[in-house]
């Protein structure tokens, strides 16, 4: 991700460094598993002139000997998107200049298509936010030269002139070997930026066709645009969101002097062995602690950081009462609830401190009092429903594994892509009295039930008057617990949505208003996965449903449709929902109050010193 200056004239007068991004932590670590060499048989994406020339067997691909095939894959991926990035720089340069270099970025005959299509459709439009469309079938409208490729680069970038924050995003998400030494990769290319009143976004897939495979240096044959769409913000600022953040803790200090720092910071300064890790595993929790009305802010933290509760003034602002209030633990913390567990009103507390829950009660005004402790292992995400019925909240507890333990750091799922060696998730039915009975195993809930679970969401999806459950979880399978009168049985094989990816959120929503809820699952977008899970030299003694869904893994979030009968379908590449990219948490919420359920992803990982990671 890059951020740019004003460019007064073409693309990027001034501009810095067109970034890379590369999610290789997920699949690629998947790489270690590979079981043999072989050579690539992706399929074929259609592109022009290439129908005549297509190899049964790729007999030409990639014959380095010593060197097996998805090495030398990501190796070109690489050297691909280094000249992207060049292409795109040559905008900041005058006509002359730019052509010298793009000699060495495209072939004299280098044929291009329109990369931003004329021919466009609205397909959504508010009062701040409109989206238009290329046909799936609209012209390509090919030209052939380096002078006509550096002419439609121009047009594309003509709406980005006078824009300031820019942000430009590649992500090469396959490479296809094919004869006569070429490459071919599908690409996913999305950049945008701010103007004064507006904001503005392109979103596209480009096909690329490249020559000189074994060269230090490839070069482009071909640009395709196989996906187009834009994205104009018409709000005051620009976007239809503004960051409050600095208003909202500007009384607060421990907002500089404890969140600010980071992650990295604190591992630094707190011994290993308490547990400070870097994947940002706390949770926070929103809720009126002292009956004002107003939302208050519940937040968790590593260990040797103070847990914090931030009290909403009246006029925004946020203070932090959490030593006052009882609750500022300095114990590895990764989730709390706000919620009424005694019916009496108000908001008492449910955390998990280390591999404990702590159950507290609220007088009121924000004092809390524990009232209960429950041992478990590695808990993380909390949800609560009345899946008894019986008038008060019961309590669901996902349990990871012990991956992140600082006693077993080396722990890992097995296998891999459908892990059933992670932590026993369980269910505290809620007795009253602040008593709470473990009926895992009584309610059905133990099905299933050794898997890497880091979300769960209750909801009524049957419409049969009970809540049901759905678990989302890392590594492999998900489960739906349909409720029968109080005895669960997962369902999720029957109704299609085990959904095998990298489980990491769950949100359900009625999002096409017929009146079944459907569900939204945050997984992992993995543009290195992508390229690599498709490629015959990966698993290539495993069986054809294996990587497949090796090949799922990579492919990102993912929405099921109620069809009203007990099953749901995937509709996620239709509705064009799986791009959320490393999406740790997603959430169905009405954005703009039309009465429609928009979808917000929380995406992200580890961030370094250097960003060009993100």
């Amino acid at each position: 991700m890059t951020d740019n200056s004003a460019l007064p004239t073409g693309f990027g007068a001034r501009r810095r460094t067109v970034m890379w991004l590369m999610c290789i932590v997920g699949l690629v670590a998947v790489g270690a598993l590979l079981w043999s060499s072989g050579r690539d048989a992706g399929s074929v994406v259609e592109r022009p002139n290439d129908a005549d020339n297509r190899s049964a067997d790729h007999s030409e691909a990639l014959s380095v000997p010593g060197v097996d095939t998805v090495s030398e894959t990501e190796q070109f991926a690489e050297t691909a998107q280094r000249q992207l990035d060049r292409m795109l720089e040559l905008l900041s340069q005058d006509s002359a200049a730019a052509a010298e270099v793009l000699a060495d970025i495209a072939v004299p005959e280098v044929r291009c298509s329109v990369l931003r299509p004329t021919q466009l459709t609205t397909s959504f439009d508010s009062s701040s936010v409109t989206v238009y469309r290329a046909a799936k079938d609209h012209p390509q409208e090919w030209l052939e030269g380096r002078d006509h490729l550096w002419d439609r680069l121009v047009l594309l970038s003509e709406p980005l002139i006078g824009t300031e924050q820019l942000h430009f995003k590649f992500k090469i998400i396959s490479v296809e070997v094919l004869p006569e030494l070429r490459v071919a990769t599908d690409v996913v290319f999305q950049i945008s930026g701010a103007k004064s009143a507006s904001s503005y976004q392109q979103n596209a897939v480009w096909n690329c066709v490249w020559q000189d495979r074994g060269a230090d240096v490839p070069r482009l044959l071909q640009i395709g645009v196989n996906q187009y769409e834009e994205v104009t913000g018409k709000s005051a600022t620009g976007h239809v969101f503004a960051d409050c953040t600095e208003s909202v803790f500007r009384d607060e200090q421990s907002f500089p002097d404890q969140l600010m720092p980071g992650i990295d910071y604190w591992r630094s300064a707190i011994q290993a062995q308490h547990g400070v890790y870097p994947y940002g595993h706390h949770g926070i929790a929103v809720g009126d602690v002292n009956g004002d009305g107003l939302d208050d802010l519940y937040a968790c933290q590593p260990s040797g950081l103070p847990n914090r509760l931030y009290l909403q003034n009246s006029d925004g602002t946020v203070q932090d009462i959490a030593e006052a209030a009882g609750v500022n633990w300095l114990d590895r913390s990764r989730g709390a609830l706000l919620l009424d567990l005694d019916n009496d009103g108000d908001q008492d507390l449910v955390v998990v401190l280390s591999d404990v829950l702590m159950f507290l009660s609220n007088d009121g005004h924000a004092r809390f009092t524990e009232r209960a402790v429950v041992q478990t292992l590695e808990p993380g995400s909390l949800a609560a429903a009345d899946y008894d019925l019986d008038g008060d909240l019961d309590v669901f507890v996902a349990n990871y594994g012990d991956r992140f333990l600082s006693v077993s750091e080396s722990a890992s799922p097995e296998p891999y892509h459908d892990a059933n060696n992670g932590g026993t998730n369980m269910l505290l039915r809620n007795d009253s009295e602040w008593g709470f009975t473990d009926v895992t195993a009584e309610s059905g809930l133990n099905m299933n039930n050794t898997r890497w679970s880091l979300a769960a969401s209750w909801e009524d999806f049957d419409n049969d008057g009970d809540s049901d459950l759905y678990v989302a979880n890392d590594f492999g399978r998900n489960n739906l617990y349909r409720n029968d009168d109080g005895r669960f049985v997962d369902i999720a094989a029957a109704a299609g949505v085990e959904d095998i990816a990298a489980g990491m959120s769950v949100s359900w929503a009625d999002y096409d208003q017929d009146g079944r809820m459907d569900v939204y699952v945050g997984n992992m977008f993995s543009s290195a996965g992508l390229r690599i899970a498709k490629q015959e030299a990966f698993q290539q003694r495993a069986s054809s449903r294996v990587r497949g869904e090796f090949q799922r893994h990579a492919r990102g979030n993912s929405l099921f449709r109620n069809l009203g009968n007990g099953t749901f379908e995937d509709v996620s590449v239709d509705a064009g929902v799986t791009i959320g990219r490393w999406a740790w948490g997603s959430k169905f919420v009405d954005i703009n109050n039309d009465g429609w359920e928009d979808v917000v992803v929380a995406n992200g990982f580890v961030t370094g010193h250097q960003t060009k990671d993100l």
